[in-house]
């Protein structure tokens, strides 16, 4: 792909979300924020006397990624200014006012005029890209500038355009990072067959977040009082897809357990329409009345923020996303060890979905007599869950410290 090419994309991209902006909402998001961007930027960021470090993740998913690190960048250089960007309004929304970052933005949209600007308003000292972010202008102006700059937790694949015969322009971003760090060898290998050798096989740095996460769980006393004691499956991330599969395995009265349901998003209808299709009596987490906990049997979390902490003490657990466009984190509801199930159409580009499948820790399942068999049968087994639960715990003991290898690189270059 041609340079002129690439920007034509973007303005086509820019073009069609102004026009479907007045009746999708997340396309408002994300025009209205761009629309705002450099406003904020100067105000918040060109005054700003410190050194800077840019961590820029698409969405919320490489938000969390990434989390580590800042948390790291955060504890060790707390002299400097900490600024992250999103592309995403699914991430920027959720995290625009996170308590480590100074300022919280959008990422202009990638051209010539606009990467000479955000660099001159910034001025970063160290740039941080994580797992898919490629943006032609912003790296080679900041190669240009001599920035060191990083891309943390990438992954690649053999159908990329890196190894396409019209990828140049990629393979040419590629060459901007002064280093790489990947998840897997795998990626290693494909990119050292295009002459990239600067990359080194770190890990996930979310085995850190998920490592983190489960030595300091947040109680939630609804929650608690809901459960009393029994056990209970959490669903979560779900779609529609996924729903329908399992809301005739929660109607089904073999199961004694409690059903915490969290949807992928929060879209009142939708879930109206699931409580409607569900015969058990079910509650909101927001809203709830605890006089309705002793009969409930599902609770719908309406709320964000409260999936990582809910998979702590689960008999079993359910990813969402697996019969759509992909599956969610499966690793912050390994960590605590129960056993995993999720849709078999969109897992397998997760390698560490494949490595439970592998591990005989998660079981993706076609529909919902499948799902059946495998809740009967480890229902029945209690050695298969003990052992699934030391398999989890092992596997993440052994992918964790991504985050000190990455640390280590920045403080070569700070």
């Amino acid at each position: 792909m041609r340079v002129w090419l690439y920007s034509f994309s973007l303005f086509l991209y820019r073009q069609t979300l102004r026009l479907v902006s007045t009746f999708h909402a997340k396309a408002k998001l994300w025009s209205d924020g761009q629309d705002d961007v450099w406003f904020g930027l100067i105000k918040h960021v060109q005054n700003n006397q410190k050194p800077v470090f840019w961590i820029h993740a698409a969405s919320l998913g490489e938000f969390e990624q990434g989390r580590p690190v800042i948390e790291a960048i955060s504890k060790k250089y707390p002299n400097y200014f900490i600024l992250i960007t999103f592309f995403s309004p699914s991430g920027y929304e959720i995290r625009k006012n996170y308590p480590l970052a100074h300022y919280v933005s959008y990422l202009p949209l990638d051209s010539s005029a606009a990467a000479k600007k955000f660099l001159s308003i910034v001025q970063p000292q160290f740039a941080i890209f994580v797992k898919y972010e490629f943006w032609y202008f912003y790296l080679t102006e900041l190669q240009k500038r001599q920035i060191p700059t990083i891309i943390i937790s990438a992954i690649f694949r053999e159908k990329s355009p890196f190894f396409k015969w019209y990828g140049g322009i990629f393979r040419k971003m590629l060459t901007t990072f002064s280093q790489i760090f990947l998840q897997d060898s795998h990626s290693q290998v494909l990119l050292e067959s295009i002459g990239i050798n600067h990359s080194v096989v770190a890990g996930d740095t979310r085995f850190d977040r998920v490592n983190q996460l489960s030595q300091k769980v947040e109680s939630w006393d609804l929650l608690a009082n809901f459960l009393n004691h029994s056990e209970f499956v959490v669903l979560g991330s779900v779609w529609d897809a996924d729903m329908e599969m399992l809301i005739p395995i929660i109607n089904d009265p073999q199961w004694d357990m409690k059903w915490i349901v969290v949807p992928h998003e929060i879209h009142p209808d939708e879930l109206e329409k699931w409580e409607s299709q569900i015969t058990l009596q079910t509650v909101y987490s927001k809203g709830a009345i605890e006089q309705d906990f002793p009969n409930a049997k599902v609770m719908i979390v309406n709320e964000i923020g409260r999936l990582s902490s809910l998979y702590q003490g689960a008999k079993f657990a359910y990813i969402g996303g697996g019969f759509g466009a992909g599956l969610h984190n499966t690793l912050e509801a390994a960590v605590f060890g129960p056993a995993l199930f999720f849709g078999n159409k969109n897992y397998t580009k997760f390698k560490e979905a494949c490595d439970l499948r592998d591990l005989g820790i998660a079981f993706p399942v076609e529909n919902a007599v499948d799902l059946k068999q495998h809740l009967e049968q480890l229902s029945e087994n209690i050695d298969s869950r003990d052992l699934i639960k030391k398999k989890s715990k092992a596997y993440i003991q052994e992918n964790i410290g991504a985050t000190d290898q990455i640390m280590n690189f920045i403080q070569t270059k700070i």
